[in-house]
């Protein structure tokens, strides 16, 4: 069980515009309980209002964590299959 995430805005800052017009990177920094990162989110200026930017990129921020769990659904493994793999661990056991 990995346990809940905290997810907070890290960034806000103007950047030099891309080839899609986005001159806005919002950073998110998401922490768990063994792992942290910052995943960064780019915005157009010209289409959002500045109130608007954090709930723009939030929605983008789950629309890639969609589509990250669509690409990687089929790595889920059943209680079956991980029993068989930890029955065929060759490390030895060590002891604390």
């Amino acid at each position: 069980m990995m346990g809940n995430f905290t997810v907070r805005v890290a960034r806000i800052e103007m950047i030099e515009s891309n080839e899609r017009g986005e001159d806005i990177r919002l950073t998110f920094h998401i922490e768990g309980h063994q792992t942290g990162f910052n995943l960064p989110i780019f915005l157009n200026s010209r289409e959002f209002d500045d109130t608007e930017v954090v709930k723009i990129a939030r929605s983008k921020l789950h629309e890639v964590f969609r589509q990250l769990c669509c690409q990687c659904q089929d790595w889920q493994l059943s209680e079956d299959e991980l029993r068989q793999l930890a029955g065929i661990n060759v490390r030895p056991a060590t002891r604390v």
